[in-house]
């Protein structure tokens, strides 16, 4: 019968940390998920599959030298490079990481982990993080996709943050649409008033100026209609 192939770490390293950060208070007998209250259902999930992988508990999920070892020490990075060398040892068997391509690192964790798509990438990145927190060596292939991952999360934070730098335009405000009326005096004149505020928003002495003007307009063409010149021909003739 063919056992089923483990599953690689794909959770954040930082959160891998902070886990064993949880237990350095003292280590229980027997690991259970709700030792991180904190962490979402998946994320808890995430933490033990990590901790199964890594050989840090047993087939029981009970607590064994290595976790202590890693949770009380000093220097966590020697004891994370002891576990990666045991728990990877498929990869570092038959690879150099200082001379490693990502793509090498690819077919190898699709070809020993079965793992694809995005489950790939987050297991990838995981190894290389812990690769280089246990002070492993690297390739400068291997490298820059760390840096690369450094930038992007750096972007998503100072999004999610609010602190993105931004490039502030002034306001310049739209116009409003002008309305426009000529009356045509007796002596072959023309006045023109154009107003572009809006009536609705001005103040109630801005509406009574306003409407006092519109009124004498119509109460001049009224009264002296008969009285203004017909334009001349090709002369234009305004309207409001």
């Amino acid at each position: 019968m063919n056992l089923p192939k483990r599953v690689p770490p794909y959770l954040p390293f930082k959160t891998f940390l902070s886990s064993l950060d949880v237990l350095s208070h003292g280590v229980p007998p027997k690991i259970d998920r709700m030792l991180w209250r904190s962490q979402s259902g998946v994320t808890q999930g995430l933490i033990m599959n990590a901790y199964r992988f890594l050989g840090l508990v047993e087939d029981d999920d009970s607590a064994n030298e290595y976790l202590e070892r890693l949770v009380k020490s000093d220097t966590r990075g020697k004891e994370m490079r002891v576990t990666i060398e045991v728990q990877y040892e498929d990869i570092l068997s038959k690879h150099d990481l200082t001379k490693m391509t990502l793509k090498m690192l690819e077919d190898e964790f699709e070809k020993i982990f079965s793992v694809s798509g995005g489950t790939k990438q987050k297991a990838i990145t995981f190894f290389l993080k812990a690769a280089k927190f246990a002070d492993m060596p690297l390739s400068p292939y291997l490298s820059s996709l760390l840096r690369a991952t450094r930038k992007k999360r750096g972007f998503r934070q100072r999004q999610e943050n609010g602190t993105m730098e931004q490039i502030h335009v002034p306001f310049v405000p739209s116009p409003e649409a002008a309305s426009t009326h000529s009356v045509r005096l007796i002596s072959g004149g023309r006045l023109t008033v154009s107003i572009t505020a809006n009536p609705f928003k001005m103040p109630q002495d801005d509406r009574q100026f306003v409407f006092s003007i519109v009124d004498q307009l119509q109460k001049y063409e009224a009264d002296h209609g008969d009285l203004i010149p017909v334009p001349s021909e090709g002369e234009d003739e305004e309207s409001a």
